[in-house]
């Protein structure tokens, strides 16, 4: 679906005068996030006592690879027992959304060098996440600088939310006149088919793409005139 990307690049190009812009979700679309979770619960598992000998070697095994989107959904087939997936529950709960976490993400393939040629062409990059200020702000500055992803710079935005507490959806809602007031938004990408829905019905002239990586369970199906893709590579690259 490399044209799908295509299409996009080629409608900065043609309404570079309009200010474009193109709105990115960071966790499970621009990043993999699996890596995160995966070092903490590793570093759980380490840390258990021997009792529980037997579930710190099943966790110890898991890879990125094995991971869903919620932690019970991989620990509990694979036996672990419930006392000990609450804790996991908690200790993951009190490391993922912080800042020093999100030096594990891995950008998806392709993310990098496509932003940047977004960027290039003259479209005003948001990253708007479900991210909040007080926890993950300076993380995600530092590794959005670190990987080479436009940032610090005049027409890219980092849009976190002011608090943890305020659902995802909700916030970028609340986003959605704020986004009107930087241009004309000719494309966004996201995890969640739920957003991608509203953000085509908000933006019907756009390019609306959905990552196909993980999202919430019970996610409603991706309206037809939306486009999925792997990664964010383009022929020949």
């Amino acid at each position: 679906m490399s044209s799908v990307l295509r299409n996009i690049l080629d409608s900065i190009r043609q309404r570079r005068s309009q200010r474009p812009v193109v709105i990115f979700d960071l966790d499970g679309t621009l990043y993999d996030n699996r890596p995160r979770t995966l070092r903490i619960l590793h570093a759980f598992a380490a840390a258990l006592p021997a009792e529980h000998a037997r579930d710190a070697r099943t966790m110890l095994r898991v890879t990125a690879g094995d991971l869903g989107y919620k932690l019970e959904d991989t620990l509990r087939p694979r036996g672990v027992s419930e006392a000990v997936l609450e804790l996991c529950r908690r200790a993951w709960a009190a490391r993922f959304f912080t800042d020093t976490a999100c030096a594990d993400d891995v950008p998806q393939r392709g993310a990098v060098p496509f932003v940047r040629q977004c960027y290039d062409l003259g479209a005003t990059v948001v990253y708007l996440t479900g991210r909040d200020t007080p926890n993950m702000l300076v993380g995600t500055v530092r590794a959005l600088r670190d990987d080479g992803f436009p940032i610090g710079l005049p027409r890219v935005e980092l849009v976190l939310k002011p608090t943890f507490e305020e659902p995802d959806t909700a916030f970028k809602i609340r986003m959605l006149d704020a986004m009107d007031e930087l241009g004309v938004v000719v494309g966004t990408f996201e995890n969640e088919p739920g957003n991608a829905n509203m953000f085509l019905s908000r933006w019907p002239l756009g390019v609306h793409v959905l990552l196909e990586t993980q999202h919430a369970p019970g996610a409603p199906a991706l309206d037809p005139r939306a486009f999925a893709v792997g990664d964010f590579t383009l022929d020949g690259h």
